[in-house]
């Protein structure tokens, strides 16, 4: 019996981590199965899609791996900043499995992110239980499982990142660091370096190095050690801690880290704090150093150095600290210009401007996109878990202002560090999780102490004990309030992982197996490369390479599922601007007419544009606000607002003061007469009616939910109120909710009928099209002859039948000039691709109609077909 109570004692713990760790796998793992395993093995979001493709080419080269990638951000590559360890550990883990290359691998990968979240709990228990204590340990451990947001979806089945494992690592190396200084604390330095002592702080440099090869801006982790054993040296006279084995376990932590870091530290020659490169080992290095004069200065304080030079000792020491950093400042800046630089840029990230702002994982956290603070994402990323967090953070500051703990001062170092990461930008979610997990639980461990819950939980187990019940019910429902509503949300955001849908699947296989090249891109594909010395000019491919040109959100999916080369990628490389004339993504798709969108290609090599109903609607303000440089200059592309009228009208109206009253605003921006013009527009909307130099060739299904909207036909006889699809869009806007995104393009296509055709010209059926498009750049049939007198313009038509048996009208028109007329037609009659005309051209000049029938050798070659119209 005795022995029982103390096995109870002491392992009452690991009953409440094993069903955290039970509630995380089913959150991670068994919620999102079906949205992984589905019609392919889908990895989520876009960076796991690289991931893979760099595991699957270091499986083919093991153990060598990609360090520069000439496959994205063509023509030019890119400098690899994904580290070696998650690399390496999908490629181990594909080898073990036998899964080498495929949906096999994929399905390997995917469960690697779902681990780290189930893990994590453990190092957040053992940091918690360093500053805290065992209970509030366990109740942070707990915690952490069910917290939704970013950290939940960043550790879900199939989103195979780095992300998940950064704040797995940056949590066990603050674990480990804290454990080491425990277990040294007022200790004899010579007998912790000559014992078994000396592992802790190894163990912690060993985390350390690990978080570095994870994320190579792990180096932050330096500079948290350098704040702590800052504060505690500055505060050495009013801080309850062991300076001198503190600042020794950070010298040894960081010379470990430096010594893990140092194979991977030149893969990169620049300074960078991004790529692998030298910046990286001598900021720890450099940290090792710092932490090695600081343990002198103690040394000397001890000594009784500054009472011997006339400096009072409570003075002494932090003089000294903060002349040595102001120094050391001063000497960065001055003899290391690129790495201060370096330094600073730590400061850009969490302060995002411009085309960044329309990134949203880099919005500032606490506010909307019309710059009102909001606590709406606090509660979308943590539940209620955040106001206890925060609740606790103020409780930890009572307790450093009473207690004077170097623990928990290193610990507020940290949360702070990361509340300012978060406020900076959203994608920090993931990090403050853990602020969140361990300071509530230290709140939540106030209230059950105070509110006698654990004197009830006592007596249940034959502890004789006095308490009172009204406040263990309040106890209880404040532990309700934290957690129902926390893993309701982070329930309900469990369910869909994210990746690729089914149509762009299909479209990038398509393109991989029916575009030019394909065996020379899949075995280039599987190469290793040499590393440039810049990636400022083209990289010098083996064969004669094109680029395919998109949104950069979709980059790393052309390249992965493709084997193509994408020219964006999400890592907003191969943008470009148009208010410096930068050719790229942002400044191809709104061009505001076809001459210079080509001169962008032309820089860039394209022969491939894919795009979506997503860059056509929502996605396109991000584009505009690229193009321009900020996002008020985007707003030239949009004219106001559809509403509808009591009685069914439908009107337009450039602000919401001057929609009337008791009307329904849809919550849909109406595209301006600029935004029609723009090659996204031109291409998406009008399926590239009218373009000289580009061909649709291939269009993906509708999604399912779409195909109700099919009989959504051109509206001659029908009004559009009466409509399903506007029926659905008009239940979507009661509630506030933007319409869906077949909707959106069939109300855009309404709005361009209504307001801009006669101005634009190019029909347009009403109707919903392919969720991803793919077209061809081409020289174009130079089609020229005469025409009769008095005529001024030739008006040139097709009809285009496409892969998926929907048809639109090419429509072209062409000036006269001294009695001639040239016209570029981009289609050929005999093409193999499946997207081709049914009818021949019909050109009409005054009352003369001609019929011509163009080869793929005219179109592609460019050739000049005469054509009288007399």
């Amino acid at each position: 019996m005795q022995d029982s109570k103390v096995m109870l004692k002491k392992y009452w713990h690991l009953p409440i981590l094993i069903v955290a760790a039970a509630i995380s796998f089913k959150l991670r793992v068994l919620n999102p199965w079906d949205s992984v395993f589905t019609w392919t093995v889908r990895l989520g979001g876009n960076d796991p899609w690289y991931y893979y493709r760099l595991i699957e080419n270091t499986i083919h080269n093991f153990p060598a791996r990609i360090w520069f990638d000439p496959f994205t951000h063509y023509p030019y590559g890119s400098y690899t900043h994904f580290g070696p360890f998650l690399v390496y550990l999908g490629a181990i883990a594909g080898i073990i499995f036998g899964a080498t290359s495929g949906e096999s691998l994929r399905a390997v990968l995917a469960f690697i992110p779902a681990i780290g979240g189930i893990l994590i709990i453990f190092p957040i228990y053992m940091l918690a239980r360093e500053v805290f204590g065992k209970k509030t340990a366990v109740m942070a451990a707990f915690l952490a499982a069910i917290i939704p947001g970013q950290f939940l979806q960043r550790s879900m089945l199939g989103f195979n990142d780095h992300h998940i494992w950064e704040a797995f690592w940056q949590v066990t190396v603050l674990g480990t660091f804290l454990l080491a200084y425990n277990r040294w604390k007022d200790r004899p330095l010579r007998e912790n370096l000559n014992s078994k002592q000396v592992l802790y702080p190894v163990v912690s440099g060993l985390s350390i190095g690990l978080y570095m090869l994870a994320w190579a801006p792990g180096f932050i982790s330096a500079f948290l050690i350098l704040a702590f054993v800052f504060f505690a040296m500055l505060l050495k006279e009013f801080v309850d801690s062991d300076t001198k084995n503190l600042t020794a376990i950070a010298s040894i932590s960081l010379i470990i880290a430096s010594l893990i870091y140092l194979p991977f530290a030149f893969h990169y020659s620049g300074f960078s704090t991004t790529l692998y490169s030298p910046f990286q080992l001598l900021v720890l290095s450099g940290s090792a150093v710092i932490s090695g004069v600081f343990y002198q200065l103690g040394k000397l304080a001890d000594d009784g150095f500054f009472e011997k030079v006339g400096i009072n000792r409570k003075y002494g020491l932090p003089a000294a600290i903060l002349t040595l950093t102001a120094i050391l400042t001063g000497i960065v800046f001055v003899i290391a210009p690129d790495f201060a630089r370096n330094l600073q840029y730590i400061l850009r990230v969490i302060q995002p401007k411009g085309g960044s702002l329309t990134v949203a994982e880099v919005y500032p956290f606490f506010f909307t996109h019309n710059g009102e603070f909001t606590l709406a994402n606090a509660v979308l990323h943590f539940g209620s878990l955040f106001f206890f967090g925060m609740a606790g953070i103020f409780y930890g500051a009572y307790r450093i202002v009473k207690q004077r703990r170097f623990v928990e001062i290193s610990l507020m170092i940290w949360a702070i560090a990361m509340f300012i990461a978060l406020w900076g930008e959203n994608r920090f979610a993931y990090y403050f999780a853990a602020v969140t997990a361990i300071y509530s639980a230290l709140i939540l461990n106030v209230i059950f102490e105070r509110f006698h819950l654990y004197k009830a939980i006592e007596s249940t187990v034959g502890v004789k004990t006095k308490f009172s019940s009204f406040r263990v019910a309040v106890a209880i429902l404040l532990a309700i309030a934290a957690v129902y509503p926390t893993y309701a949300f982070a329930d309900a955001q469990s369910y869909y992982a994210g990746g690729p849908q089914k149509q762009w699947y299909d479209a990038l296989m398509w393109m991989r197996e029916h575009t030019p090249d394909k065996e020379k891109y899949d075995n280039f594909y599987y190469q290793l490369y040499p590393t440039p010395a810049s990636n400022k000019k083209p990289y010098s491919y083996p064969f004669a390479t094109y680029g395919v040109i998109s949104w950069w959100d979709y980059g790393h999916w052309i390249e992965a599922i493709a084997h193509r080369m994408p020219i964006a990628n999400p890592f907003q490389a191969g943008i470009g601007n148009k208010y410096n004339n930068v050719p790229g993504a942002s400044s191809f798709f709104t061009a505001e007419n076809e001459s210079y969108a080509e001169w962008v290609a032309k820089q860039l090599n394209v022969k491939y544009v894919v795009s979506d109903v997503e860059m056509e609607t929502g996605k396109f303000y991000a584009m505009a606000v690229w193009a321009e440089g900020d996002l008020h200059l985007a707003e030239k592309y949009y004219a106001g607002f559809m509403y509808v009228t009591q009685g069914g009208q439908i009107g337009y109206a450039t602000s919401r003061w001057d929609v009337p009253p008791n009307s329904v605003i849809i919550p849909l921006r109406i595209p301006s007469e600029l935004y029609y013009r723009t090659m996204e527009a031109r291409l998406h909307l009008f399926d590239g009616s009218g373009l000289a130099h580009y061909r649709m060739i291939y269009e993906s299904d509708l999604p399912s939910e779409w195909k109700r909207y099919s009989s959504f036909v051109d509206l001659t006889n029908q009004s559009l109120v009466t409509t399903v699809a506007f029926q659905e869009a008009m239940r979507r806007a009661i509630y506030g909710v933007e319409p869906s995104m077949g909707t959106q393009e069939v109300l855009y296509k309404y709005a361009y009928n209504q307001l801009y055709k006669n101005k634009i010209g190019i029909p347009v059926k009403l109707s919903p099209s392919g969720y991803v498009k793919i077209f061809e750049r081409v020289k174009g049939a130079v089609v020229t002859g005469k025409v009769g007198s008095n005529v001024t313009e030739v008006v040139v038509n097709a009809t285009i039948l496409t892969n998926q048996n929907r048809t639109f009208e090419y429509y072209t028109t062409a000036k006269v000039v001294n009695g001639h007329y040239t016209v570029i037609l981009p289609y050929s009659h005999d093409s193999s691709y499946p997207v081709k005309p049914v009818t021949p051209y019909y050109l009409r000049a005054g009352g003369v109609i001609k019929k011509l029938t163009l080869t793929e050798k005219e179109v592609v070659n460019g050739e000049t077909v005469r054509l009288d119209l007399i």
